[in-house]
């Protein structure tokens, strides 16, 4: 069922009723994208897009990973993942060589750099939401850490099946 609705001051306006459910993963939904997008506003990443910051922490967190499994991790097609690797080794962030497994397959590994980059911006990130959650009322923050494990079972129940 196809819902007519209006953005108003960043809030959807449905104009007929739906489900609880429904209401509730749409308010989820949106919320989400929200704290995704203000917590990505850090001065130490500033220089890369949102998909290379991705990118860059997939392959600071797996360590040497072969590109096509990036290209799926990622959710990216292979050209625009050849891209943005492309950059992120001219930014001196990651490296490739080759697959000791495979000659054929390429392996992308983190530079020194790369992993610092990362740090800072999580630092940077933590910090940012650490003050905000301070600022909260205690028992508004106490939810918040009460609903930790729920998120991210909901997280991890998203994850196709193979990874």
């Amino acid at each position: 069922m196809l819902l007519a609705s209006k953005q108003l001051s960043g809030t959807c306006v449905r104009t007929q009723s739906e489900p609880p459910q429904l209401q509730s993963a749409a308010r989820l939904r949106v919320l989400i994208g929200r704290l995704s997008r203000r917590l990505r506003q850090t001065q130490a990443g500033a220089a890369l897009t949102p998909t290379e910051l991705s990118v860059l922490a997939t392959v600071v967190r797996r360590g040497p990973v072969r590109l096509a499994q990036l290209a799926q991790l990622e959710e990216v097609n292979p050209t625009m993942l050849s891209r943005i690797v492309a950059k992120l080794g001219r930014d001196g962030l990651v490296t490739r060589r080759a697959d000791p497994l495979d000659g054929r397959a390429a392996l992308l590994l983190p530079t020194e750099r790369g992993r610092r980059l990362r740090r800072r911006i999580q630092a940077e990130r933590n910090a940012v939401l650490g003050q905000r959650l301070e600022a909260l009322p205690q028992s508004q923050r106490q939810l918040l850490m009460d609903a930790i494990p729920a998120l991210e079972a909901l997280a991890e129940s998203l994850l196709p099946p193979d990874r």
